[in-house]
């Protein structure tokens, strides 16, 4: 069993779209997964689902990635983060995917702390470029 297991819970199919979409930047991986609660579905057969997984196995650790913080399905996770190898964080976006994959083995709160906040400071409003620097070398 591996060290660490990423889960995207979501509303609706954001996690499949969110896991498709990370394929395509760092390759299949087997540590990521996704669960959809949909339209007239209950969080708790979700949070059944990977409360199982975490008994099952302790020596792993539980990355749960949630898109709405005091959503339903986060809500609902929160009654699972009493494991102690379990966290859970809500606003799930690519890089913070993508980083919580890529950085090798179980992570720390320190760690994740930090993955955190990067993907915080990636969050931008982009300004519109006007049509008179559209070409401009200082944009990036």
């Amino acid at each position: 069993m591996s060290e660490k297991k990423i889960i995207l819970a979501t509303h609706g199919k954001l996690s499949e779209g969110m896991l498709h979409s990370v394929q395509m930047i760092a390759g299949q991986n087997g540590d990521l997964s996704c669960m959809c609660m949909m339209p007239g579905e209950h969080y708790q057969p979700m949070v059944y689902e990977v409360e199982a997984m975490v008994k099952e196995n302790p020596d792993t650790q539980y990355i749960i990635v949630t898109d709405l913080f005091g959503g339903s399905v986060c809500n609902g996770m929160t009654m699972i983060t009493g494991y102690p190898n379990v966290r859970l964080l809500a606003g799930m976006n690519m890089g913070l995917v993508i980083n919580l994959l890529l950085t090798p083995g179980k992570l720390t709160d320190e760690q994740i702390a930090e993955i955190v906040d990067e993907s915080r400071e990636a969050l931008l409003a982009i300004q519109p470029v006007s049509p008179d620097t559209g070409g401009d070398e200082d944009f990036f």
